[in-house]
């Protein structure tokens, strides 16, 4: 299945993303739990790699040379919960 986010859903993304690793950093500042301070290091990885990506894709992109706007396919897709 594709999952296409138009720019208003895709700024909201990347603001949510944004947030997320700011309160994520503070988080791993605050946790005394060396376990649990190296999944949130890795996770804050993970997920500062997927900003780079899509921010090099939409600098990229051949549709609009420019523009802020990008095509995202997923791959894999997470589990949903009910």
């Amino acid at each position: 299945m594709d999952v296409e986010l138009d720019a208003e859903q895709s700024a909201a993304l990347r603001k949510a993303l944004k947030s997320y690793l700011s309160d994520l950093r503070m988080e791993i500042a605050d946790t005394d739990n060396p376990t649990y301070r190296r999944e949130l290091r890795d996770e804050r990885a993970s997920l500062e790699t997927v900003v780079e990506k899509l921010n090099e894709a939409a600098k990229n992109s051949p549709s609009a040379p420019g523009s802020s706007e990008v095509t995202v396919r997923w791959v894999s897709i997470w589990a949903v919960d009910e």
